[in-house]
């Protein structure tokens, strides 16, 4: 675990007063991510020969989108605190937020954009699917490294057992030092992993209708993010019905839910054709 990737020590900076200034891991691992299915969503954008501007602006216009809906979801979930305090807002600039908010509100712009530009949403759906997974496997083990994101407590003889030792990372995540948890990050991780060379695969294919690889991204990831939840021990995320589902769980079952009708409906309206 290494939540400062370069620490810059503290310093007396005008206006701020004594501030320690340090590079994060997670924001090092996010840039990363999102450089990464950038780069790969331009490759496969240009072979639908959709305009570089184009490709450039709705991959823009949809990352900003996905740091604004996970910053504000991250608020809703906790509004009680920023009510009662409103001064804490402010550290919501240096959270990551929660990923499900930040993956609703980049796929908010995505639609918006494409359609206003005329783009051809269901393809470009189907070709951010992989680099969206891939980018999303980088952004856990950010989330690995910096503590947040932790799982439940387990046996010390368990071969998949880690234990948290850095101080820091407790401070910033609250993740519990001393005790041996369940690695859900690199869980998904793996998962997360499998998904984007599975969706790679199938994008190949060419599935019909256009979208259909993309509604295949929306089950599987609702799938699998719901079910490795249940081995989750941040409860700040946000429990429901007396503790039995998180926030990200009832947001993957509403998900799972539409793609499986979108995926039912493309099957009846390709027989159509």
């Amino acid at each position: 675990m290494l939540p400062l990737l370069v620490d810059f020590g503290r310093h007396d900076l005008p206006w701020f007063g004594e501030t320690h200034l340090f590079l994060p891991t997670y924001g090092a691992l996010f840039a990363l991510a999102a450089l990464v299915a950038w780069s790969w969503f331009l490759r496969r954008g240009r072979a639908l020969g959709v305009a570089d501007d184009r490709l450039f602006n709705i991959s823009f216009y949809s990352l900003l989108g996905g740091i604004v809906g996970a910053k504000l979801a991250l608020v809703a979930l906790d509004w009680r605190t920023y009510l009662a305090d409103p001064a804490a807002l402010a550290g919501v600039l240096r959270s990551a937020g929660v990923l499900m908010g930040g993956v609703i509100g980049g796929a908010v712009v995505f639609v918006l954009y494409a359609r206003r530009q005329g783009l051809p949403l269901h393809a470009l759906g189907d070709a951010v699917a992989a680099p969206l997974a891939l980018g999303q496997a980088i952004g856990r083990l950010g989330c690995f490294a910096a503590g947040c994101c932790w799982g439940r407590s387990c046996d010390p003889r368990h071969p998949l057992a880690v234990t948290f030792r850095n101080p820091v990372a407790h401070e910033q995540t609250g993740v519990p030092l001393g005790v041996p948890l369940v690695p859900v990050q690199l869980i998904q991780l793996a998962s997360d992993l499998l998904l984007a060379l599975l969706l790679a695969a199938l994008w190949r294919r060419r599935l019909e209708p256009p979208g259909t690889v993309f509604w295949l991204y929306v089950v599987l990831y609702g799938l699998t993010r719901g079910t490795i939840e249940f081995w989750r021990g941040d409860v700040q995320r946000g429990l429901h019905f007396g503790g039995t589902l998180s926030t990200s769980q009832s947001i993957a079952i509403v998900a799972v839910a539409l793609g499986a009708v979108m995926l039912v409906s493309g099957v009846v309206r390709r027989r159509r054709a």
